[in-house]
């Protein structure tokens, strides 16, 4: 018997949310990289307990978004993106959300599907004050003057080979041991002159 039509839309939707992740196995990207790869940024909150729906096999949690950094033209009324859907089971890339605290704000960058926004595991969503200010300030405005022409390319292992002028050099995991270090937490690659992007910093100028 073939599929209900909701069951192969879910099937569609998680084989596209998945693609990039490997089959959920994926290491935490720059913070530029996810705003650039997501269509809808926002700050919220998450205010309901999961709700599973059995016919498709995906569950929703409940938010109430404070801020919309990316998303404006793709979400359409953006006051009406109350929910937050990922698969059911984590085997499938389904995020969990361990938090209690309804009033702890995350850091979300997903997919818009059919007016909805989606998450898997390989979704950055985290919680807005375990930013560094220069995240904070990547997300609100620098990150996306690089989205069109600048790439961070990963380099875990050496030799490392930059593939364009517009790419840098992204080395947190090789010199440091984790993708969480002085260049994910304070660096965006941004273009420099046409043709040419480097890394520049996105902390407070001092005197």
């Amino acid at each position: 018997m073939a599929p209900s039509a909701p069951l192969a839309s879910g099937i569609l939707l998680l084989l596209w949310l998945t693609v990039p992740s490997r089959a959920c196995t994926c290491a935490p990207p720059h913070p530029q990289m996810a705003f650039c790869s997501s269509n809808v940024v926002i700050r919220a909150k998450f205010v309901g307990t999961a709700e599973v729906n059995q016919t498709t096999f995906y569950q929703r949690y409940e938010i109430k978004m404070t801020k919309m950094f990316k998303g404006f033209n793709a979400s359409g009324d953006a006051s009406d993106m109350r929910y937050v859907y990922t698969p059911a089971m984590e085997s499938l890339c389904g995020y969990f959300h361990g938090s209690q605290n309804r009033s702890e704000e995350f850091l979300i960058a997903g997919r818009l599907w059919n007016g909805q926004l989606y998450i898997t595991t390989c979704s950055l969503v985290v919680p807005w004050h375990s930013l560094s200010s220069a995240q904070r300030r990547g997300f609100t405005s620098a990150y996306a003057a690089g989205c069109e022409e600048c790439t961070v390319f990963p380099c875990s292992f050496i030799p490392c080979k930059l593939q364009s002028d517009t790419h840098c050099l992204w080395t947190d995991q090789l010199l440091e041991g984790s993708e969480r270090g002085f260049q994910s937490r304070y660096l965006a690659c941004l273009p420099r002159e046409p043709g040419l992007c480097t890394w520049q910093s996105l902390r407070p100028r001092t005197a």
